[in-house]
């Protein structure tokens, strides 16, 4: 009799943010189109970092969550980089995830410097809108799938599917757009190291 090939873990993060609630996103996140589509692509689990929409959050929580394990918090202290970490891959244990975020220049870049791929869904309800501008140049540029809120299903298996060469991915080196943008805004050395 052969072995049972136990499943791999493969998770999926979601953040709104810490400044502006994003309901909009969460209830995009598990609705039946998005739930399929990451059972469909392997997911096994789904983590939502939900602010301060943890009640909002209770209320929309699927019924059926396509066989997802789905845990949420409101934030964490010390940053969102474990969470980000747990997309990553190790062998034997579990496959590359997906980070899928409001479209905040930090969390994508932490999102970037780990190599993983990446969903910007821009919160439009914004009054200045530069959250549709960074992640309308970042698709542009080949670094992230933009997605708005209906078409986040698909956008979910383009941004796994995407080359990412821009990344230098082949040497597993996220430099690129990071590297750049740690030079000109000048980011604290000390808070690159939490995250590499």
């Amino acid at each position: 009799m052969e072995p049972v090939k136990r499943r791999m873990r493969r998770e999926c993060f979601l953040t709104i943010g810490a400044t502006a609630d994003f309901p909009q996103l969460l209830a995009a996140a598990v609705s039946d189109p998005t739930l399929q589509k990451l059972r469909d692509l392997g997911f096994t689990d789904l983590t939502l970092q939900v602010g301060e929409l943890a009640d909002y959050f209770l209320q929309i929580k699927p019924v059926d969550s396509k066989g997802i394990n789905i845990r949420h918090f409101a934030f964490n202290k010390h940053g969102l980089q474990d969470e980000m970490r747990k997309c990553q891959a190790k062998p034997g244990v579990s496959e590359e995830g997906i980070v899928i975020c409001h479209a905040g220049a930090g969390t994508i870049l932490d999102a970037m410097r780990l190599d993983l791929p990446l969903v910007v869904v821009p919160n439009i309800s914004l009054l200045d809108n530069h959250q549709e501008e960074l992640a309308s140049e970042l698709e542009k540029q080949g670094y992230v799938v933009k997605s708005d809120l209906l078409g986040l299903a698909g956008a979910i298996e383009k941004a796994i599917e995407m080359k990412r060469a821009a990344w230098g991915r082949s040497s597993g080196n996220a430099g690129g757009i990071a590297r750049i943008v740690d030079s000109v805004c000048e980011y604290e050395e000390e808070v690159k190291g939490r995250l590499d």
